[in-house]
């Protein structure tokens, strides 16, 4: 059964966002069908539970069921904690009165542990929507590249690294496979969302510094293996996603990142079936083009600094 669902993007100025919103919903319901009413709003019609997704997504404020009216909240309401809030997208209307949304739902207010919110977001018009936001909590913070036991600069954070597992459409039981692990960054966010992750890199400094970081956060996975991503040792992966590495911070043996990817795609290509996803963060500078087993799918562009904006490219195995 199709839901109607809203959610509300984060403020970041990218369309990293709303492609993160739109492969989670079209892993679960590949017919998943989307409106972009306005920025920061995205209304998904889709047979994927849109707690499940708000859960997982590292882009967004609120995830939920959309409704028609408050009387429609008091279905899954009645009878849990609840509370009540507004976002505004620059209405510049007055703030709504709590209790007019609340009353007659049957939930009991509780203003810091809530199961579920009603939430009003004010835009152009107005959207109301049951959601979840304590289950919306990630604990970005507690595994951020210092916090870690093994650090590297290097490293990406664990909110970026979350949106690159999602937009690989990877779904919990999944084989999902990094191929460059650097620090663990990826594998530890594809791990939380309940993958069977495999890490492969080719310095012993780092396959070390990973299991230190998987075991610090007690994440089950099926293991790092110290090799060399131009001869991958597996096979039937469902999904993967790595960060590029290029620069002196990073081990290459000497080959240049445009050199690492024209012998990476053939080996993926080899161990991963058709219509499944690869997620490349890359330079700018360095042009992914699609190939005879890949086809692009999207492109984002993520700005560093002055000298280096950072390219996600979205593949399709064809």
């Amino acid at each position: 059964m199709k839901n109607r669902s809203l959610v509300l993007l984060s403020g970041e100025g990218t369309t990293v966002p709303p492609s993160e919103a739109k492969a989670l919903f079209l892993a679960e319901d590949p017919r998943s069908t989307f409106e972009t009413p306005e920025p920061r709003v995205l209304i998904a019609d889709s047979e994927a539970n849109p707690l499940a997704v708000g859960a997982r997504i590292a882009f967004a404020r609120r995830v939920g069921y959309l409704l028609q009216s408050p009387s429609d909240a008091s279905e899954l309401l009645a009878g849990h904690r609840a509370r009540f809030r507004s976002f505004d997208l620059g209405s510049g209307r007055t703030q709504p009165d709590p209790g007019e949304y609340l009353e007659g739902v049957g939930a009991s207010i509780d203003l810091v542990d809530p199961e579920y919110e009603l939430t009003l977001v004010r835009g152009r018009r107005d959207y109301l929507a049951i959601t979840a936001p304590t289950r919306m909590l990630q604990g970005w913070s507690l595994r951020r590249p210092r916090s870690r036991p093994f650090f590297h600069p290097s490293a990406i954070f664990p909110k970026l690294s979350r949106a690159l597992v999602n937009m690989s459409r990877c779904k919990r039981g999944d084989f999902f496979l990094e191929p460059f692990a650097g620090t663990g960054s990826i594998a530890i966010e594809a791990s939380l969302v309940g993958a069977e992750v495999v890490a492969i890199d080719l310095a012993d400094e780092m396959v070390r510094g990973v299991s230190s970081n998987m075991r610090h956060f007690a994440q089950g996975w099926l293991g790092i293996v110290r090799a060399d991503s131009a001869h991958l040792p597996v096979h039937g992966v469902h999904a993967a996603a790595t960060d590029m590495p290029y620069g002196r911070a990073s081990s290459t043996r000497g080959r240049l990142p445009r050199l690492l990817l024209d012998l990476l795609l053939p080996e993926l290509a080899g161990a991963m079936p058709q219509d499944s996803f690869l997620v490349l963060m890359h330079p700018k500078s360095v042009m992914v083009e699609p190939t005879s087993d890949f086809a692009i799918e999207e492109e984002h562009h993520l700005q560093v600094h002055k000298l280096l904006t950072r390219t996600i490219t979205v593949l399709k195995r064809r």
